[in-house]
Order: C-alpha cells, then sequence, then structure tokens
C-alpha cells in the first residue's frame, strides 16, 4: 500500500497538515485580538499612536482605551494627542505595525494577517536556507516543515509580541549570511539585517556581531567584508539611541528604557529563587532598590539610570551572590527542560524541541560543517554574554528557533553520512 507513496505525496501532506495548523492559530488569535495586554497591547499602542500622530511614544489616550477603540471601531475616525516620547520598546515592530495601519486600515485582522504572510515567507527562505547547504530533499521538507508548524511561532504567532517578527528577521539574515558566503558579496545587506535583528529585539544585540566574528575566525569569510557588516550594522543600530537622545534631551545613548528595569530584573536577591526560563522576569525590579527607594516612572531615562545605578550598587555589595545569579540565569539560558512547566502540548512540544536543540548543539561543537558550527558556537557566545547581563527564558529564546532548528537538521545531515560511510566500509 505504501510502495506508491512517492516524495511529492508526503510534501502535499506536510503542505496540508501547516495549513491547517496556521488557520488554527489565525482563528485563535483572530477570536482574541481583543483580550490583548502587557507588552503585547504596549506594541499595538505605540503603532498606533506613531500611524496617527507621526511620534513615537505615548498618547493621552491609555493603552486600554485605545484598544476599546479597535473594538469599538472608533480608531480611523479618531485623533489622538500625543502625550510623550518613548524608548521603552525597540522602534521596528511598533514601526511596522503603524505602516500596515497606513497602507490597509486602523484593524488589528490586518496585523495578524501580516504575521501570516511574513511567516510563510519565513518558511520558503528557511527552505532556501537548507537548498543553499545543500542537505538531503528529506531533510529540506522535514526542516520546511517544522519550521511551518513550530510550538514556538503557535505559542507567539497568536498574539502581538515581537517574537515571531523577530524569528522571522533572523531567518532573512541567516539568508543573506549563507548568500554572502557563498557568492562573496551582499554584505552590505547582510549588515543592514543584522542591524533590523537587534532593532527588533534587543536581546539578540551580540548575536550578529557573534557570528561576524566567528565566520571570519574559521575562515568562513574575509576580514574585510566582517569589517564591512559590523560597520553597517553598528551604524544603523547607532541611529535609534542617537534619535532617543535628541527627543529626550539626554546625553545618554540608550537603546530601549527598559534596559535598567530588565538588569534590575535580572540582578537582585531573590534571583537565584524566583527566576526561571518560563518566568524569567518574576523578579520585581524594585528588589534591587535601596528600602524606603521609589523610582519615577513618569521620567523614562531617570528611572533607567536609577535602576542601572542600583544594580552596579548591588554587585558592589553583594559579592558573594555574583556567581549563584549568573549560574542561574546560565542554566535558565540552556536548559531545555521547563522550571516551572505549563500543560498543553504546544508547550510538551517547545520542550522537547529544545532538548533536540541542545543535544544538537553540543554535537556541533566537536563536529558538523565549519559553516554551522560557527554558528552554533555564536549563538552560545551570544547568549552568555546577554544572559549575564539580563536574563533569559523561553519567550526570549523563541526567536532562535530557526538557528537551532538548522543544527538539528546538520546533525541530521551528518547522522546520514556517518551511515553510508560505515555501509560502504562494510561493503567493501
Amino acid at each position: 500500500m505504501f510502495k506508491n507513496i512517492s516524495f511529492n505525496h508526503i510534501a502535499i501532506l506536510c503542505a496540508c497538515i501547516s495549513c491547517v495548523c496556521l488557520l488554527y492559530n489565525f482563528k485563535l488569535g483572530y477570536n482574541n485580538r481583543y483580550n490583548a495586554g502587557g507588552d503585547a497591547l504596549d506594541y499595538i499602542s505605540l503603532g498606533t499612536v506613531l500611524a496617527k500622530t507621526g511620534y513615537y511614544g505615548k498618547a493621552e489616550d491609555s493603552d486600554d482605551h485605545i484598544l476599546n477603540d479597535f473594538q469599538n471601531g472608533n480608531v480611523e475616525n479618531k485623533s489622538y494627542k500625543f502625550k510623550k516620547h518613548s524608548t521603552w520598546r525597540p522602534p521596528l515592530w511598533p514601526g511596522l505595525i503603524a505602516f500596515v495601519f497606513l497602507i490597509f486600515g486602523y484593524k488589528l485582522l490586518y496585523i495578524l494577517i501580516f504575521k501570516v504572510v511574513i511567516h510563510l515567507i519565513g518558511v520558503g527562505l528557511f527552505y532556501k536556507i537548507l537548498r543553499l547547504l545543500e542537505y538531503d530533499k528529506w531533510y529540506i521538507l522535514i526542516g520546511a516543515f517544522i519550521y511551518s508548524v513550530s510550538p514556538v511561532y503557535q505559542i507567539y504567532g497568536r498574539v502581538f509580541l515581537v517574537e515571531p517578527l523577530t524569528l522571522f528577521i533572523i531567518t532573512v539574515f541567516l539568508y543573506y549570511l549563507l548568500k554572502c558566503q557563498k557568492n562573496t558579496r551582499g554584505f552590505a545587506l547582510l549588515g543592514l539585517t543584522g542591524a533590523l535583528v537587534i532593532l527588533s529585539h534587543p536581546y539578540y544585540i551580540f548575536l550578529p556581531f557573534t557570528i561576524y566574528l566567528m565566520l571570519v575566525l574559521s575562515k568562513q569569510i574575509q576580514t574585510k567584508h566582517f569589517i564591512i557588516s559590523s560597520v553597517i550594522s553598528l551604524f544603523i543600530v547607532a541611529l535609534w539611541p542617537i534619535r532617543n537622545a535628541i527627543v529626550l534631551k539626554t546625553n545618554s545613548l540608550i537603546m530601549t528604557t527598559s534596559s535598567g528595569a530588565v538588569m534590575a530584573k535580572g540582578w537582585n536577591k531573590e534571583v537565584p529563587q524566583l527566576h526561571t526560563n518560563t518566568q524569567g522576569d518574576l523578579a520585581d525590579e524594585g528588589l534591587v532598590l535601596k528600602e524606603g527607594e521609589e523610582v519615577n516612572v513618569q521620567n523614562e531615562i531617570d528611572a533607567s539610570k536609577q535602576y542601572s545605578h542600583s544594580v552596579v550598587q548591588f554587585i558592589k555589595e553583594n559579592k558573594k551572590l555574583i556567581v549563584p545569579i549568573i549560574l542561574t540565569k546560565l542554566k535558565s539560558a540552556f536548559n531545555p527542560l521547563a522550571e516551572t512547566p505549563k500543560p498543553g502540548i504546544l508547550e510538551t512540544g517547545r520542550v522537547s524541541f529544545h532538548i533536540l536543540a541542545l543535544l544538537a548543539s553540543i554535537f556541533l561543537l566537536f563536529r558538523g560543517a565549519d559553516l554551522v558550527r560557527a554558528l552554533n558556537i555564536s549563538l552560545i557566545l551570544s547568549t552568555v554574554l546577554i544572559a549575564i547581563i539580563t536574563y533569559s527564558g523561553f519567550r526570549f529564546r523563541s526567536p532562535q528557533f530557526v538557528l537551532e532548528l538548522l543544527f538539528i537538521v546538520e546533525c541530521l545531515n551528518n547522522l546520514k553520512k556517518e551511515i553510508n560511510r560505515r555501509y560502504l566500509s562494510i561493503t567493501y
């Protein structure tokens, strides 16, 4: 019965399953589009205010009021009064949200559609990435299929968080990296996409540069190409803190004003007890403050500076906690198991994938193609750096799924080569 099943039949089946998963995920997102809250609602608010006023920041209307306006269909014809500039979030996702609203109209449906479109493009790019690496067609199919139905995308693709966009941008970055490495040109575009990774999610501020560096050290690219990509990335990224310094009238170069609070969440006395990879920021940033000390939350710059100063003081005064805090955060950054388990098949699938990715990463430290091994070491180094400075967790790690999936496919490809080699040695 199975003799007549071909590769094309399996490919069609995988495509059908992918479509069903995407449609189901889209339906859940659509049904819950007005239940946004927290970080997701903040991105929608920033995008709306940017589209309506031309300024990046907050309106006098609260985020909840703006969400109610979407639910009541009032956003299109309503004018919002700009209140203050804000740099709490990185700019790329709010900017794209504003772009979608200006082009198509003020409905959250269009943001959901946009996310599906970029995910489908990401699937196509990952398929091309695997083809550029000349893997077996079955591994290419498996990789593209897993990318399309990944638990990571399904968990975060139905809300308005930035992680699905970052996943897509890293996929674009990886695609251009392989194109440049093979054709030895286009490194300016590689620098651009590397900058967009950072402007999408500052958690990955070290990733493009560690990749550039490791590719040079492993002789995958020339030193001049490393310089070109790095300089362009630095120049583009620097435009954002320069803009922040101008509009916020400060001498500080700030990527996001949330950085102070993020550092405080990752550096306080409760981190060894409260930090987990599923609830990495459970610790209150206020724990790092002195007793009775309050933060002026109305002034983002001053609040960020105050938190940063308190972190430095905390480290100076609690030297015995430095190593336990670092070890706790590094364990969470690389632990594939959920330290505070959550129910559901998607969470189980995510943990299973993380286990495979960790095994693949360890394997590639010793075996595998030089290019993929360099990417593996780059991801490890960038994760160590950012986890020590701030903190890590399943949500922040989710966009690196594309790299982890590539590592798994590389291991499968190596396994196939080893089996073929041993079979041939036995045969002859």
